[in-house]
């Protein structure tokens, strides 16, 4: 069906969007002359027996003429053409004499030059029906063409659209072929691309910074040159001399290539046959890619490992409980007694091992790493098939994997020395301890009595003496009860009894206790008030622990500046805040605060006083009875030490 215009103009094709599309497609527009094409137009006015022949395609508002015979012009409107109207039938459209048809005898093409009196056009249809335009004759006389010549036409303009096909699949063959160079030549990695017999026919540069080779060396080469045969026998079918593998699909295999030199080089060697659609396969896709850095990094991850005490390891838990170890150094034959590969699928060996008492805190640990993606740290007893029962020390950082599994990366080190030596320093520390406290605790009762004058008046040159024994030995004996308190807390001796507390009186209380301390220093020291609310503590125990953080803002507060004792409800937790003015700590010691016989300056020992153990022990109280405790910088100068312990909510006051 076509759109019907007034006399003289040509109508338009129903499908004309999709026949322009389809025109453009071949990309034949505005293109120089070709002699195909020229063949053809003059093979045409030889046997039509015209001055003129034409290869006509009609655009949106022009005819135009890929070749022509007979004429000068390359173009013409495409409403005064003639080919626009034999673009609308399947035959042979024919005008004998124009003069005397109402469509063209007032064409200006008809009144003036050409002065065209006949017309013969056979349309140009492509493969989908699409009227691209014609193979025309025009003569200046009315005539008619013989039936053979009008087949001739017919035949000539099949060879025109067949020439039209072959010069657009020529094209896109060379721009296929120019993107496949180009992408050879901008690929970092060794691409060659073989025949069915593994000849090698085009190879990209990498293969020269890999395998030692120019291009043009390898080009005719067996693939057998750079893949010895023994490693292609090592492989399915794919990779072999036949390389009959008879699949559509991509392998990929771990090879040693061959280099030029000799040498033998690790890569990933992917191989995928080559076949157009529908057709037979024609080769195959070969890409090699450098594995040589991988296997320098394990070589030396080995080395590193080799050195380091204990085992480097990777732990990998999935979803559904499976666990093992796909990466472990050399030292889990020390730590564990296992050889890596006899864990690199299962790791239950190893928990089989753990001590009974210890199993399931190891476990729990490892599943609240999973659940809040923290590091791992745990302390825990092996039985060793060699050595017996170890200690053992891991620490290991997790990273969530796209299987929903879990990997951590870390080590674990045997520590059982080091637990002996602890729990020998301990004893020692407790023996001491205990041997000396009755006769320290003597001495200060007698240095006591002596500067109180108990047993006389004291002489003036012997009374600084005494002052400063007396001191020295009651600070003495604070170290000693702090040790014992260390090792009561360590050995689990140390009783606790809870009690319901509120905690705005007990903080009062607090205060006022300490008020004369805090006047010794010119310090002020006050209250701010807290929540009505209770907690469950021993009221002795959290009275150390206050004590202990209120008498150190105190001692290091500068004369004339205020500490601040407060509480706070946090989400069900009841925070006690100590603040001072004090210079604070330093950014280096904060990771070291909560430990043994730790001070920022140890000369704070002698100038302020204390044994270092107040901070480890309070912590240590503080988490038996449940809660936390931590510090924090004050802005603007100074420290924060905070207290957190479960509030008891009304229901439970009860």
């Amino acid at each position: 069906m076509t759109t019907r215009k007034s006399p003289g103009h040509p109508p338009t094709p129903s499908n004309e969007s999709s026949r322009l599309a389809a025109l453009l497609r071949f990309e034949l527009l505005d293109t120089p002359a070709e002699a195909m094409f020229d063949n053809i137009t003059a093979l045409a006015a030889q046997i039509c027996e015209t001055p003129i022949a034409l290869i006509s395609l009609v655009d949106t508002e022009r005819q135009w003429f890929k070749s022509r015979q007979g004429l000068d012009a390359r173009e013409t409107p495409r409403e005064l053409a003639f080919c626009a109207h034999a673009i609308n039938g399947e035959t042979l459209f024919e005008v004998e004499n124009a003069l005397l048809d109402p469509r063209f005898r007032d064409n200006p093409l008809v009144t003036g030059a050409p002065d065209i009196r006949f017309y013969a056009g056979m349309p140009l249809a492509d493969s989908e029906g699409h009227n691209l335009g014609t193979l025309c004759v025009i003569d200046r006389q009315p005539r008619q063409l013989s039936e053979r010549q009008k087949g001739a036409l017919k035949l000539l303009a099949q060879q025109a659209i067949n020439l039209f096909e072959l010069r657009l699949q020529t094209r896109q063959q060379q721009e296929q072929a120019a993107l496949h160079k180009a992408i050879l030549s901008s690929v970092g990695t060794a691409v060659l691309i073989t025949d069915m017999a593994g000849v090698i026919r085009q190879a990209s540069p990498g293969v020269l910074p890999l395998l030692g080779y120019e291009v043009d060396a390898l080009v005719g080469q067996s693939l057998g040159l750079v893949l010895p045969d023994e490693e292609r026998q090592l492989q399915p079918d794919p990779v072999r001399p036949s390389f009959n593998c008879g699949s559509e699909q991509a392998s990929l295999h771990e090879l040693r290539a061959r280099h030029r030199k000799g040498q033998r080089i690790p890569v990933l060697f992917s191989l995928a046959p080559i076949a157009m659609d529908g057709s037979a396969q024609m080769g195959y896709l070969c890409i090699l890619n450098d594995l040589s850095y991988r296997e320098e990094a394990l070589q030396r991850l080995q080395h590193i490992a080799e050195q380091l005490p204990g085992v480097v390891y990777q732990f990998q838990l999935y979803s559904d409980g499976r666990s093992c170890f796909p990466y472990a150094s050399e030292g889990l034959r020390d730590v564990y007694g296992l050889q890596p590969e006899e864990v690199r699928e299962d790791a239950s060996s190893v928990f089989a091992r753990i001590h009974p008492d210890d199993l399931l805190d190891v476990t729990a640990s490892i599943q609240a790493s999973a659940e809040h993606l923290s590091v791992w740290h745990r302390e825990y007893r092996f039985l060793h098939p060699l050595k017996g029962l170890i200690w053992l020390e891991g620490r290991a950082m997790p990273q969530p994997r796209a299987d929903d599994s879990i990997l951590w990366h870390g080590f674990i080190t045997d520590i059982t020395q080091r637990k002996h030596l602890e729990q020998m320093k301990n004893e020692f520390v407790s023996t001491v301890s205990h041997e000396l406290r009755t006769p320290l605790t003597s001495i200060a009762g007698s240095l006591g009595l002596i500067n109180g004058e108990a047993l006389g008046p004291v002489p003036n040159a012997m009374r600084e003496m005494l002052s400063i024994a007396q001191s020295n030995s009651q600070r003495l004996r604070q170290l000693i009860d702090d040790l014992l308190d260390m090792d009561k807390l360590l050995a689990g001796k140390m009783n606790f009894i809870p009690q319901q507390l509120d905690i705005d009186s007990f903080l009062a209380e607090c205060v006022t206790s300490h008020q004369g301390f805090a006047r010794q220093h010119d310090v002020q020291l006050t209250y701010t008030g807290g929540p009505v609310a209770q907690i469950t503590a021993d009221p002795m125990r959290l009275q150390q622990v206050l004590s202990n953080l209120l008498s150190n803002a105190l001692k290091f507060s500068p004369a004339g500046s205020q500490v601040l004792l407060s509480a706070q409800e946090l989400g069900g937790q009841i925070r006690i805040l100590v603040v001072d003015e004090g210079p604070g700590v330093p950014a280096e010691f904060v990771d070291r605060l909560f430990e043994k016989f730790s001070q920022a300056d140890a000369s704070d020992r002698r100038q302020k006083g204390g044994t270092g153990l107040g901070l480890a022990i309070s912590k240590e109280l503080i988490e038996r009875m449940g809660g936390c405790i931590g510090f924090y910088p004050r802005s603007g100068g100074g420290s924060v030490f905070w207290v957190e312990l479960p509030a008891l909510f009304q229901d439970e006051t009860l």
